[in-house]
């Protein structure tokens, strides 16, 4: 009976927390400067060839292109690679290099350029798009 109360107080202290910390972070943010409210759009663009199922290009090749691409809709973002992994029709594994961008506050006719091109010039099938809201600042220290 020790165990199952203690679990249950656990469960209520994340419950608590998962309710309250919420609102205290947007109380904390709004205390460090000017919080605005914006979009951010996550893009995750494979670099395996939809064809051949294998990167036709090196990484720092695709980033220079990419990186040419953006900076013609978009004033700036932020690029991190990950590994991928997915099956394809016939349940086959493949591994691939993902470039995950991230763009704050870019009109989304913006993203539809730089996907359009991305599309074509890394011969793509698809290219996922997340589209979040959230609230945010540029912290620049203690005034």
């Amino acid at each position: 009976m020790k165990l199952k109360n203690f679990l249950a107080s656990i469960l209520t202290v994340f419950l608590i927390f998962g309710m309250v910390t919420p609102c205290l972070a947007a109380k904390n943010l709004s205390s460090l400067g000017k919080v605005s409210t914006q979009k951010k759009y996550t893009m995750y663009l494979g670099t395996n060839d939809k064809d051949t199922q294998k990167r036709e290009m090196q990484i720092k090749d695709i980033q220079k292109q990419m990186h040419e691409i953006c900076m013609k809709y978009v004033d700036g973002y932020t690029l991190t690679l990950a590994d991928g992994y997915y099956k394809d029709e016939n349940g086959k594994e493949y591994r691939e290099v993902s470039l995950v961008y991230v763009f704050i506050d870019a009109p989304i006719e913006s993203m539809k350029k730089i996907m359009d091109e991305a599309l074509v010039k890394f011969n793509q099938s698809s290219i996922f798009l997340e589209e979040t809201s959230g609230k945010s600042i540029f912290y620049s220290g203690a005034k």
